[in-house]
């Protein structure tokens, strides 16, 4: 069967470098590893880049079945800027406007974020009698809310009113609601007004696992980094990986890096691997200090040498960021990391539960300080930890274990199966 998938954030197979598959990338593999042909509808603009792909509305033939239909929008500098607003609603107008003359799939698989492309996609399916299912990724528009003060927040919210409108009708319109995680797939359905059904199911984020072809590249970059970025042999090397995006709390990260500096911690450095807004604060506040190091961002055999050399995994959420269970745990799990992480609710507790790391309060400075000294100072604990962490990954968060899942559940709610040679029936 051919699929639609909508999704404007991620990195794209042949465009945008050697960068990992990340959620969309991952299924339009088990998608066409199961016979099916995929048709992803993205931007013209990358996200992670900030630049333009081309000039202008393109399909790309990316791989066998998998098409790419590049949308125009005008682009922003910043994630949290009016520009970026008009972007989307450029975008989800040119989704509108082609997806008309497009042949039609026997589903849609859309992402949110966007509002705007994801209420075209449902008024799409609805108007053709298709199934759509709408993946809950992001909490928007409470995603809006984090970024002022909590002052603001009860104001701000009666402004978007009509954006929550918006979702509200979105998400009781689509066929299904997928999510990747309890607490998403819950907020979902709460917005559409009504209890979980069939259709509805939660397929965490997951990850890759490490690519063999690539295993003699990664060892021989992790051996060169070291030396690169001037780590020392026995330091306790805390890694975060990712933009530097208002989400996370970067500020306490550097914070408490000054503090075991004052405390002659000569055993531990910090390792910020990426950038983004916040990327200015980072390296004003971090200056001077020798226990941190500003990598820039790495492509993804950079990032999996970096993370073999890393002691602990960094997730420094802000404790009112709108996630559950980011990506970011899972890449650390499949590097073997044990995780440090501020980000409350459903990833608190499974680190608890599963004892694969420990817990910091958001934005406390001298805790973070204190849990990474704990970690330095009790290597037997922290190689406990490491070990399971990888055992949970292997058993529950492979992308090769997650995405055919997925696609299982798209071709239930499609009433097709999957057949040899690439030919699909429907279900009776």
């Amino acid at each position: 069967m051919d699929v639609w998938i909508v999704e404007i954030g991620e990195p794209l197979p042949g465009l945008d470098g050697q960068s990992r598959e990340w959620r969309c990338g991952m299924l339009s593999n088990a998608l066409i590893a199961r016979g099916h042909s995929v048709v992803w509808w993205a931007s013209t603009f990358d996200h992670s880049s900030r630049r333009q792909r081309c000039d202008g509305p393109r399909v790309v033939d990316a791989a066998p079945g998998l098409q790419l239909r590049l949308l125009p929008g005008p682009g922003y500098r910043r994630s949290s800027s009016p520009k970026r607003w008009w972007h989307h609603r450029r975008v989800a107008a040119a989704f509108a406007r082609e997806a008309r003359a497009a042949s039609p799939p026997a589903a849609v698989f859309c992402c949110l974020p966007t509002l705007e492309l994801a209420e075209e996609s449902v008024g799409y399916g609805a108007a053709r009698g298709l199934p759509v299912l709408i993946d809950v990724r992001d909490l928007w528009p409470d995603h809006y809310l984090t970024l002022v003060p909590r002052a603001l927040r009860g104001p701000l919210r009666l402004l978007l009113e009509t954006e929550y409108r918006r979702a509200r009708r979105l998400l009781a319109g689509a066929t299904g609601i997928t999510a990747i995680s309890e607490t998403f797939l819950a907020w979902g359905l709460r917005a559409a007004g009504r209890g979980r059904r069939a259709a509805d199911g939660v397929f965490p984020m997951a990850y890759p696992s490490p690519k063999p072809e690539l295993a003699a590249e990664v060892a021989s970059r992790a051996r060169d980094l070291g030396t690169g970025i001037g780590l020392r042999d026995g330091q306790l090397v805390v890694t975060y990986v990712g933009s530097f995006s208002p989400s996370f709390d970067l500020a306490a990260v550097v914070d408490a890096a000054a503090l075991l500096h004052r405390k002659g911690r000569a055993d531990v450095v910090f390792v910020l691997v990426g950038d983004g807004d916040l990327g200015s604060m980072v390296r004003a506040r971090s200056r001077g200090l020798p226990n941190v190091v500003l990598t820039g961002w790495f492509d993804e055999v950079g990032v999996r040498a970096m993370l073999a050399k890393s002691s602990v995994g960094l997730a420094p959420y802000r404790s009112d960021a709108s996630m559950s269970m980011p990506n970011k745990p899972y890449e650390y799990m499949a590097a073997g990391l044990p995780l440090l992480s501020s980000l409350p609710g459903e990833l608190e507790r499974l680190v608890a539960a599963e004892g694969i790391g420990l817990h910091y309060e958001s934005s406390s400075a001298p805790q973070l300080a204190e849990r990474v000294a704990w970690l330095a100072d009790h290597p037997e604990e922290r190689a406990r930890m490491a070990g399971s962490s990888r055992m949970l990954f292997e058993a529950r968060f492979r992308s090769d274990r997650v995405y055919p899942d997925l696609v299982r559940h798209i071709e239930a709610i499609a009433g097709t199966t999957a057949q040899p040679g690439g030919a699909t029936r429907g279900n009776l």
